[in-house]
């Protein structure tokens, strides 16, 4: 492991970054305290949205099912270009 400051990270970053890719393990203090660890990314790391199983979704979709037939849904327009117009007349009427 490699405990570096921060004047160190910033003037040989590119080495530390390799070392990180190498499975080093960089840490870099700020004073006395550990601020930040460098490690290698994954491409679950790069992921945006969690992994939902598809039960998920059937749950939701009977979820909005239930609220159609209640009453508490209605649609917002023809096509998405209404559906945002009428979003932004709703917004608008809340402020």
């Amino acid at each position: 492991m490699k405990l570096v400051t921060v004047s160190e990270a910033k003037s040989q970053l590119s080495a530390y970054i390799k070392a990180a890719e190498q499975g080093e393990q960089v840490i870099i203090m700020r004073g006395s305290k550990p601020a930040v660890a460098l490690r290698p990314i994954s491409e679950n790391d790069l992921s945006l949205a969690p992994e939902l199983p598809a039960s998920a979704l059937a749950e939701f979709e009977a979820e909005l099912e239930q609220d159609r037939k209640k009453g508490l849904l209605r649609k917002l327009g023809k096509d998405s270009t209404e559906a945002a117009a009428s979003l932004r007349g709703n917004f608008r009427k809340q402020k």
